[in-house]
């Protein structure tokens, strides 16, 4: 199987053929640009090279990341309902944490937790309450808490929450440390 950029790419390109054929008279610079804009862009672009940085890895390989985030197959579910974790592995500097997305439906929340180290997090998508602040963050917000620091994070918005976790050492849920091996999580 192929990679998502060149899947959706190749995808893309076959519509493309096939509405030229069908419709002969749409302008071809408007096809020739839409097809260029597919190859260099997705809906996550703004937050792309946050999500590099703080996953250590490339902007390619984040890109295919962020791509695969559409994908329903890739998800599973997380440890309370309403959770679904994309997890990857990141590059060298997040070595011994868990990494990778985690999505709350509306309405629901990643409950009370505390951390084994520092974890980052980075919304992609909708918004969420974080109850240790009582804070509301939206796309492109980036939230960086210390061990001590219990919070959940609850979705506020109508879509569902998206967002990049990355938690050093593990996450402390029910007063267990769960790390990156461990498959609860």
């Amino acid at each position: 199987m192929s990679d998502p950029p060149e899947r959706l790419l190749r995808e893309l390109e076959a519509m493309d053929a096939a509405s030229s054929s069908a419709s002969p008279s749409a302008p071809s610079e408007l096809r020739a640009r839409l097809l260029d804009s597919a190859r260099t862009t997705h809906r996550f672009e703004d937050v792309l090279a946050q999500i590099a940085l703080d996953a250590d890895l490339s902007d390619d390989t984040t890109a295919a990341l962020l791509l695969a985030i559409d994908e329903p197959a890739r998800w599973s579910p997380g440890p309370m309902p309403g959770l679904s974790l994309l997890h990857f592995d990141g590059g060298p500097k997040t070595a011994g944490a868990i990494t990778g997305f985690v999505r709350i439906e509306p309405g629901a929340r990643f409950p009370e937790h505390d951390h084994g180290g520092e974890e980052i997090g980075v919304i992609l998508q909708g918004q969420l309450r974080d109850t240790a602040t009582g804070r509301l963050h939206g796309r492109g917000d980036r939230l960086v808490h210390h061990p001590g620091t219990e919070h959940a994070l609850e979705a506020v918005s109508r879509i569902p929450v998206i967002y990049l976790a990355i938690a050093h050492v593990g996450v402390v849920l029910g007063g267990q440390l769960i790390g990156p091996e461990d498959a609860r999580l």
